[in-house]
C-alpha cells in the first residue's frame, strides 16, 4: 500500500469542498480532493441546475397559458429530447472543467472512495492518505426503502437524466424534490402523482402558504396524496403498481424523491474518533468535529439547518478559513433564503409561524394577496401570497413567505436586510423600480 501526505484531504468534491481546498491552497498548503463520482457534487449534475433548466420550457409554457385570451393566442410544446439535449450541455462538461481547474491551481484529485483508516488517515483503493487536516464534505444521498419492490423506485437522477419521458410518474416524498419534478414532469405531458408520507408537504416552509401552492399543483393536473406512505411496489401490466394505504397508484416510473440523508454509510467514523447522529456529522461554530480537532465537515453531511448550495459554499470557505487562521470565524447562517423551484416558486427566508410560537417569539403577522397585485395581475397569475412576521418590539424581521413569480429573487431581498440586521422599515421605505415585484415588498411588510 502506497502511503502520500498532505497538509488537507477534503473528502468529496461538490460544493462543500471547492472553497476550503482553494483557501488552504492559497495559504500554501499540500491539498488532495477525493471523489468517487463526478466532481462538482450533486448541484451542477443531478439537482439545481439541470432541474432549473428543465423547468425552463414548463416556465414557458405556464406562462402562455396564464396569458391566454389576454393577447396570446396558441402556445409553446415542449420537445422533451431537445430540452435533455440543452440540459446535458450543461452538466457533460462538469466534471472535465472542474478537475482541470483544481489542476491549475495545484490540487491533487483522487479518484475513488475515502474511507477513514485512523484519526487523521483516508485509504482510498490501496493508496492511504495521510493528512494534517480533513475535510468531510461527502455530501448526501438517496433515502433508502425496505418495502417489497424498493428496488423498483428509480433515483430521482434517472428522472433528471431521461430520454423519454414516462407518460405516468409516481413521486415518493412531499419535499423539495417531489414538488418541484412533478411540476416539471405535468407541463412537460406527463400524468404526475405525488405521495407523501405523512398529512403534510414542505414540513420546512409555512403551512398556510403551502396549502396555497398545493391547490396551485392540484390545478395543474397533478395529484397530490397525502398520508399515503408506500407500502410495496411491483411490476404490473408492462407498468408498475405502487400500493399506499389510500389506494393503488399505477405509473411507468416511481421515483425516490423522499429526501437526502447524509452519505455517511461506510465512512468509517468511528476510525477517526468523530461523531454523527442521523442528521449528520456533529460539528462546533467553527465547523470543527469536537471527537477529533483535526477533522471539519461542511455541506449537506452536517447536522446543521440547512441542506442547500449556498450554505454548503458557506461552510467550506468558513472550515477553509479556520483551519489556517485556527478558529478564528463561528458559522453565521441567518438570512439564509430556500427557494422551491415549482409553477410558481415559493420562497421563504428566517422563521414561520409555528416556529415563532414555538419559541414563545410575538410577531406581527401581515398576508398580501398577491395575484390581485399588478406585477402578478398583469402575467394572469392565480396563486400568489406572501406572508411575513415581524417583531412588534424592534421592527426586526422574523420571517418572509412569498409564492408567485418572481418569489426566488424577492426573497434574496428580504434575507439580505435579515443578515444586515435591517429593520422591516427599510423594505417599507426603500426606493424601489416600478413596476417591478420588488416594489411590492413595501406592501408586504
Amino acid at each position: 500500500m502506497t502511503t502520500r501526505a498532505y497538509d488537507l484531504v477534503v473528502l468529496g468534491g461538490g460544493p462543500a469542498c471547492g472553497p476550503a481546498a482553494r483557501r488552504c491552497r492559497e495559504a500554501g498548503w499540500s491539498v488532495a480532493v477525493v471523489e468517487a463520482g463526478l466532481l462538482g457534487g450533486v448541484c451542477p449534475h443531478t439537482g439545481c441546475n439541470p432541474k432549473k433548466v428543465l423547468m425552463a420550457a414548463p416556465e414557458a409554457v405556464s406562462a402562455a397559458a396564464h396569458l391566454a385570451g389576454k393577447g396570446l393566442s396558441g402556445g409553446p410544446a415542449v420537445d422533451w429530447p431537445a430540452l435533455m439535449a440543452f440540459k446535458r450541455s450543461f452538466t457533460t462538461p462538469v466534471d472535465a472543467r472542474v478537475a482541470a481547474s483544481y489542476r491549475e491551481a495545484g490540487i491533487d484529485v483522487v479518484r475513488g472512495r475515502g474511507v477513514f483508516a485512523g484519526p487523521r488517515t483516508v485509504r482510498v483503493g490501496e493508496a492511504e492518505l495521510a493528512a494534517k487536516k480533513i475535510l468531510i464534505a461527502v455530501g448526501a444521498t438517496h433515502k433508502r426503502f425496505d418495502f417489497p419492490g424498493a428496488e423498483l423506485l428509480s433515483a430521482s437522477d434517472a428522472f433528471l437524466d431521461l430520454d423519454a419521458l414516462p407518460g405516468r410518474v409516481v413521486f415518493v416524498g412531499g419535499g423539495f424534490i417531489a414538488f418541484e419534478l412533478a411540476h416539471v414532469a405535468a407541463v412537460c405531458g406527463a400524468k404526475a402523482t405525488i405521495l407523501t408520507h405523512g398529512d403534510a408537504a414542505l414540513r420546512r416552509f409555512d403551512q398556510g402558504v403551502v396549502g396555497k401552492l398545493v391547490a396551485a399543483t392540484r390545478a395543474m393536473g397533478i395529484t397530490v396524496i397525502f398520508d399515503a406512505p408506500v407500502t410495496a411496489i411491483r411490476r404490473e401490466g408492462g407498468g408498475l403498481a405502487v400500493d399506499t394505504p389510500q389506494g393503488v397508484c399505477s405509473a411507468d416510473m416511481a421515483v425516490n424523491a423522499a429526501g437526502r440523508p447524509p452519505a455517511l454509510r461506510g465512512l468509517g467514523l468511528e476510525a477517526a474518533g468523530i461523531a454523527a447522529t442521523p442528521r449528520g456529522v456533529t460539528v462546533n461554530e467553527y465547523l470543527q468535529c469536537p471527537g477529533n480537532p483535526d477533522v471539519y465537515a461542511a455541506g449537506d453531511c452536517l447536522d446543521a439547518p440547512y441542506a442547500l448550495t449556498p450554505t454548503a459554499d458557506l461552510e467550506s470557505r468558513l472550515a477553509g478559513e479556520n483551519m489556517v487562521t485556527g478558529n478564528t470565524r463561528a458559522i453565521d447562517r441567518t438570512g439564509t433564503p430556500s427557494v422551491l423551484f415549482t409553477l410558481p416558486p415559493l420562497g421563504m427566508v428566517g422563521l414561520t409561524e409555528e416556529a415563532c410560537r414555538a419559541r414563545g417569539l410575538s410577531c406581527v403577522k401581515k398576508e398580501t394577496d398577491l395575484a390581485d397585485s399588478f406585477p402578478w395581475k398583469r402575467l394572469g397569475e392565480t396563486a400568489g401570497w406572501a406572508k411575513t412576521l415581524v417583531s412588534p418590539g424592534d421592527d426586526r424581521i422574523l420571517g418572509a413567505h412569498i409564492l408567485g413569480h418572481a418569489a426566488e429573487e424577492v426573497i434574496n431581498v428580504v434575507a439580505l436586510a435579515m443578515r444586515q440586521g435591517l429593520p422591516a422599515s427599510a423594505l417599507r421605505e426603500g426606493i424601489w423600480a416600478y413596476p417591478t415585484a420588488g416594489y411590492y415588498l413595501r406592501y408586504m411588510f
